[in-house]
């Protein structure tokens, strides 16, 4: 037993966290119910799933770090979630992906990375209708791919691409499958709760099977390296999380058994067979565990634990990628939720100057010596070892990266590797059959005479490449000589097979002599925008990716010829780090969508504006700039840019000029003038653009007046821009009560509006236009409706006459719309206006049903135990609940459904699983005992009904659904049934009446979206797609009944919010995720603050959000995180927010044994002035606005509204400045508000001349300059 005492030299091995900016963040990944890790990596890139579908996969260089947009490249593998991924062993940039769309793909990584989205693989192959579950690459043979779908274990030769064998004896879906390092056998765990060791050669393939984990839930299993020993991860029948390892010679009995925690993440085993390092790591878990497995007693020996992050997936590095010289033994790859952690496993030692022998021992190689057909064959050929020490190692201690080519050069590769093995066993054993004839014959190689022929035939080469060059410059000088005149259209038809010869030669030439190129010609100066530290819209980074010159591939005109050329380098030894700053706004062109790739942008190169390509083009007159493709070698960054492809109307020789520029500056040879003169001309030339001529009376001056013509937008003008617009709006008569607004946060709502003239005139919008609000309207005269939308064209001038002190809309220039509620709080009432100690909560109400339920007077909490009890709870009367009986309604039946009656909050409806509606009276004074006589008994359904709805405006009109699919309206005054609704397939989640009583919706779980007109049909009249999860759903409407508003689940069961438009029920407009959990988000929406509240059963946080008409229609607001658990939550009516304390919203949440008053505020400074811009009137709805019988004879009452401002309270808007304008007759069009600046657009020359005008009325125009005023010296003064 002396091994117990020699400690293991990874027995210290430490996890070490890296800096947050060495990690990727910024990621979107979801959560994938697959048997896969959702990562992998080789020695080069780092594959993972992206977004909350999991179609589409990210892949990034191994030690690519920083934040990732959303925008960058990604691989678009397949339809549908993909469940598995791996990187082949023998090549870094070949990845096999499986999916649930039953398709196996292999992709080809390019060696710089993906530098623009792929969704075309090297080859496909199908699973026949099945699910693909696992797939990856043999251990030892080249281009053999192995995957299971559902009981199915497959093999493809990738180099024939085709099946080599499958096998279908699995009865139940296959989790998880693992080579042994030899590549010999593997083993399976399957769902029935088996595992199995196969050989795919072997006439019978299954040829151990042992029992193995007790649980049906995920298992996973691992082959410990050559060993004859499996460990596998799972379940035991009680939950617990446990790890078997099994020897093949008594395979049936376990080795080792190890229990862990009850939780319900898979540990994923990561296995490294050279230091029996073992890392086990949960799906959902914030720790990963490190063992090392020996061969005794106690087989598993626990290191040192990492905490940190939550688990989505985990992979390990292939050890070729390691820095050895840091002690690095291992290397986790941990993916979260937005970001990936790359784990270092370091061994503490003294020093790491020398490489430390003993902790690396030799593992396999990156070079494979079997192909697929030689294993297939029944050939067992070993990965050579290769050794990790750099010295002994051809780049050092840098990783060693095997990149081979698509996966055709793979194929052709090894097919050449064969045949040439082949030709080489043939002289072998012709060699062999003369010896053993004992004849010996010499062998002559005549090696002068090929050193000979290949001399020839290098001077052959030189010869025709000479001969290449001299055709070139032949056709550069007859293009000098012709001049800058483009060829006539029947010479450039003739000499199109010339042009692709001379396309040839020049691509040819790249590679042959940019070694004798690169050091002589100098470079190209960069563009103007690398030395001002900005860069163009144009420009793409490729980040963390190698640095090699990029040949240049023009598209030009047939009579431009591609010079090669070396590549253009920054200038600057620091690195080139680009400002990246908020883009300056656009023209009216805008329209109000919302998008934070148009908000992160970066200012656009000077006279690159779009829409300026006939005024300005590239001030550089340089042709070879045509289509090139620039790449600049950075500290970190590969930086490409890409000038414009294809030159509009211009000839070769013209493309360089502006309409307006002088021969002098555009007829240049530039290939003759040094790069240094190229270099001032550029600068003199973009300095002259920007030079202000405002006051010029030539045509020429007036079109370019214009802002944001390409003779104007300089970067100091475009900083200047967005400076000015970074100001705050002033009024010079009245100051303002309340903080300063920003200038930009003033949007006109006129320019929502695309402008589609032919002239593509902008017209200036009048002052009441620019300063509508969406969400301040409480001084409009609008009686009947509240409209929350900046995208109509204006109001009319009736109204726009009254209301010109009407609040601005709230925007930053970075983030886009701000909105008022974004600061809301929400403040739990005092303890002593609780209501404690209820005990024996019901956990049995079904998930239709929101659980709780309240009035301004009294609140039902639904009480476990038979006989369907509901307590009623009087809010007058908050305390501790005595211990003993609480007085209770008794319905007998369980309870389904229940709801207070909106006009009486004496009245109770209940809704019972025997169909029936109990309506019950509550006293004046509480109950007092329990009762079950309700005041009366509807019999609505023969099965149970799941939802029970009253109409939002009409008095006793009730709706009920049923199991039965089918709904019903009831009129409570007679008993009566008035309407029956019909057109489900499926179970109804939920109904909800729109604001006008007219409509009303319904979410099914067929996931669809209906909605229906109760008086005129018993179909529905609209239908749509809704959310696809199957757990449950709930719809409001919004904004005036414009919209729905649904919450569900996704197929992976992430909780998300959609917003419809009723016009278009098949997409929704807008969609936010949250989390994965099982509740169903309750939604509430408050109509005047245009406020979603939602929350679910057992959440401990309230989700506000703001829902609008415009992108991105789900604005984030503040959420309320509680201290305890939520288990329900009822909003009160308008009429009992406090708001002289700026109390918007009022709720009561019940928790497991408390119900607790719930304020919603909004932070004002001025909070004694009644906040009208928060407040606009109300509607009447705690109030009937019309009887059942009305309703039902088709009557149709718009409720009224009323204004919340208490007696004696001055309003915010009445002691504001009012900001108005009185223009004259003349400049009527074009008068702005005062401190208003709008950026110009194309328009034509008598409005730039009105603008002009009325800047030089306001301000004084001075042409004299000082100089004018100086006495000058005689010229002939300077000649001495």
């Amino acid at each position: 037993m002396a091994w117990r005492f020699k400690a293991s030299k990874y027995k210290n091995a430490t996890p070490i966290v890296p800096k947050p900016e060495t990690c990727i963040r910024d990621i979107f990944v979801g959560s994938y119910q697959t048997y896969g890790n959702n990562i992998a990596a080789s020695a080069a890139f780092i594959a993972f799933n992206w977004e909350h579908a999991g179609s589409s996969l990210a892949v990034l260089p191994i030690d690519d770090c920083g934040r990732k947009s959303k925008t960058m490249p990604l691989l678009h593998a397949h339809s549908d979630t993909v469940t598995y991924l791996d990187f082949s062993p023998f090549h870094d940039g070949l990845l096999a992906t499986g999916s649930q769309d039953c398709l196996v793909k292999v992709w080809h990584i390019p060696e710089k990375g993906l530098e623009q989205s792929i969704s075309t693989p090297e080859c496909t192959f199908s699973t026949k209708q099945r699910r693909v579950e696992t797939v990856g690459f043999h251990p030892t043979a080249d281009c053999l791919l192995f995957a299971t779908a559902i009981g199915c274990v497959s093999l493809w030769d990738l180099t024939c691409q085709q099946e080599a064998f499958s096998n279908n004896e699995h009865p139940e879906v296959i989790q998880s499958l693992s080579w042994k390092q030899d590549g010999r056998l593997c083993v399976t765990s399957c769902k029935d709760k088996m595992l199995r060791v196969m050989d795919p050669r072997a006439g019978t393939p299954i040829t151990l099977a042992a029992e193995s984990h007790q649980s049906i839930k995920d298992s996973r299993v691992v082959w410990l390296g050559d060993q004859n020993r499996i460990l596998s991860t799972g379940f035991d029948a009680a939950r617990l999380r446990q790890v078997i390892i099994r020897d093949l010679r008594n395979f049936s009995t376990p080795e080792k058994t190890l229990e862990l925690d009850c939780s319900t993440g898979i540990l994923m085993p990561l296995f490294d067979p050279d230091t029996n390092m073992l890392f086990l790591s949960g799906k959902g878990d914030t720790t990963i565990n490190y063992l090392e497995v020996t061969d005794k007693d106690p087989y598993l020996i626990e290191g040192i634990r990492h905490s940190g992050e939550q688990t989505k997936g985990a992979c390990l590095v292939p050890k070729r990628a390691l820095k050895v010289m840091e002690g690095e033994v291992n290397r986790i790859m941990q993916l979260t939720s937005n970001s990936v952690i790359p784990i270092m496993y370091q061994v503490p030692r003294k020093t790491y100057r020398d490489f430390h022998n003993d902790l690396y021992p030799e593992t396999n190689g990156f070079k494979s010596e079997l192909s697929a057909t030689q294993w297939l064959g029944g050939t067992n050929t070993p990965v050579p070892k290769i050794s990790l020490d750099p010295a002994k190692r051809e780049l050092g201690d840098a990783p060693i990266i095997v990149l081979r080519g698509p996966l055709n050069e793979v194929v052709n590769n090894i097919a050449n590797k064969m045949r040439s093995a082949q030709s080489t066993n043939n002289i072998s054993t012709a060699a062999k059959i003369e010896r053993e004839k004992g004849i010996v014959k010499t062998t002559f190689v005549p090696i002068k005479e090929k050193i000979k022929h290949m001399e020839q035939q290098s001077h052959t080469e030189k010869c025709e490449l000479e001969q290449r060059f001299k055709e070139i410059s032949a056709a550069h000088k007859e293009k000098d000589e012709d001049g800058n005149h483009p060829l006539p259209s029947t010479e450039k038809n003739g000499n199109d097979n010339h042009h692709q010869q001379r396309e040839t030669s020049s691509s040819s030439l790249d590679s042959e002599t940019e070694a004798r190129t690169g050091e002589t010609t100098p470079p190209k100066p960069l563009p103007r925008t690398s030395r001002n530290n900005s860069v163009s819209d144009q420009m793409s980074a490729t980040v963390g990716g190698t640095y090699e010159d990029v040949t240049t591939s023009a598209v030009t005109p047939t009579n431009v010829v591609a010079v090669p050329r070396p590549v253009a380098r920054p200038r600057t030894t620091s690195g080139y780090k680009p400002r990246l700053g908020p883009k300056p706004f656009s023209s009216s062109g805008a329209t109000g969508d919302f998008s934070f790739d148009k908000v992160f942008s970066v200012p656009a190169v000077p006279g690159g504006e779009p829409g300026n390509d006939k005024e300005g083009t590239s001030p550089v007159p340089l042709h070879p700039m045509i289509g090139d493709v620039i790449s600049a070698e950075t500290n970190g960054n590969t930086v490409t840019i890409d000038t414009d492809p294809e030159p509009k109307d211009c000839s070769p020789n013209d493309c360089g000029k502006a309409s307006g520029e002088p021969m002098d500056q555009s007829d240049i040879d530039t290939r003759q003038i040094p790069h240094a003169e190229l270099r001032k001309i550029f600068e003199r030339q973009t300095s002259s653009e920007s030079v202000d001529q405002f006051d010029s009376s030539s045509d020429d001056a007036k079109n370019q007046f214009e802002r944001m013509s390409a003779q104007r937008t300089s970067l100091a003008e475009r900083r200047r821009m967005f400076e000015s617009r970074s100001q705050s709006v002033q009024d010079e008569k009245a100051s303002s009560p309340t903080p300063l607004r920003r200038l930009d946060s003033l949007k006109v709502r006129g320019e929502q509006k695309t402008c589609t003239d032919d002239t593509d005139l902008m017209p200036c919008p009048s002052s009441t236009d620019f300063l509508r609000n969406r969400s301040d309207l409480s001084n409009e005269n609008m009686p009947d409706i509240v409209k929350r939308s900046n995208s109509t064209a204006g109001v009319s001038s009736a109204v726009a006459g009254t209301n010109n002190n009407i609040a601005s809309k709230r925007t930053s220039t970075v983030f886009g719309r701000v909105s008022k509620f974004r600061h809301l709080k929400g403040t739990p009432g005092h303890k002593s206006t609780h209501i404690e100690n209820i005990r024996n909560l019901s956990r049995q109400i079904p998930g239709e049903c929101d659980g709780f339920q309240a009035n301004a007077e009294r609140v039902a909490v639904p009480i476990a135990g038979a006989g369907g009890k509901i307590a009623v709870l009087e809010l007058n009367d908050p305390g501790r609940l005595p211990d003993g009986v609480i007085p209770t309604l008794v319905n007998i039946q369980n309870i389904m459904d229940f709801q207070w009656d909106p006009f009486d909050p004496h009245r109770l409806a209940v809704a019972c699983d025997d169909g029936s509606v109990k309506l019950w009276r509550i006293p004046a004074g509480g109950l007092t005992e329990p009762t079950n006589e309700p005041e009366a008994l509807l019999v609505a359904h023969t099965d149970k009904i799941y939802i029970m709805r009253f109409h939002p405006l009409a008095q006793n009109v009730l709706l009920t659904a049923s199991t039965d699919m089918v709904m019903k309206l009831w009129d409570l005054v007679g008993m009566t049934e008035k309407y029956s609704l019909h057109g489900h397939t499926d179970q109804i989640f939920c109904f909800s009446w729109s604001p006008c009583g007219r409509y009303g919706a319904t979410v099914s779980k067929d996931g669809r979206i209906r909605v229906y007109e109760p008086r005129k049909s018993a179909q529905p009249t609209k239908e749509g797609t809704g959310p696809v999860g199957t757990r449950g759903a709930r719809i409001v409407w919004a904004l005036e009944g414009e919209y729905l508003v649904v919450t569900g689940f996704d197929k992976v069961s992430e909780r998300q919010i959609y917003v419809y438009k009723l016009t278009d029920l098949n997409a929704p407009m807008g969609m936010v995720g949250l989390d994965v959990s099982p509740a169903i988000l309750m939604p509430f929406y408050d109509e005047d603050s245009s406020t979603l509240f939602a929350t679910g059963k057992g959440d401990s946080t309230i989700y506000c959000f703001e829902i609008t008409d415009e992108a991105p229609f789900i604005c984030p607001l503040s959420h309320h995180r509680c201290t305890t658990l939520t288990q329900g939550l009822s909003f009160l009516g308008k009429n009992h927010c406090d708001v002289a304390t700026v109390e918007f919203a009022r709720a009561l949440r019940l928790t497991n044994g408390t119900v607790e008053p719930l304020s919603f505020k909004v932070p004002r400074i001025k909070s004694e002035l009644f906040q009208d811009d928060l407040f606009p009137p109300t509607k009447l709805l705690w109030q009937p606005t019309l009887i059942g019988d009305e309703w039902f004879a088709g009557r149709d009452v718009t409720p009224t509204r009323i204004s919340l401002k208490p007696d004696g309270m001055d309003t915010l808007s009445s002691i504001q400045p009012t900001i108005t304008t009185t223009p004259s007759k003349k400049n009527e069009a074009i008068l702005m508000p005062q401190g208003i600046q709008k950026p110009f657009s194309k328009a034509p020359e008598h409005v730039q001349e009105q603008i002009k005008n009325a800047v030089s009325a306001r301000m004084s125009v001075n042409k004299k300059l000082e100089q004018d005023s100086m006495e000058g010296v005689d010229e002939k003064e300077w000649e001495e």
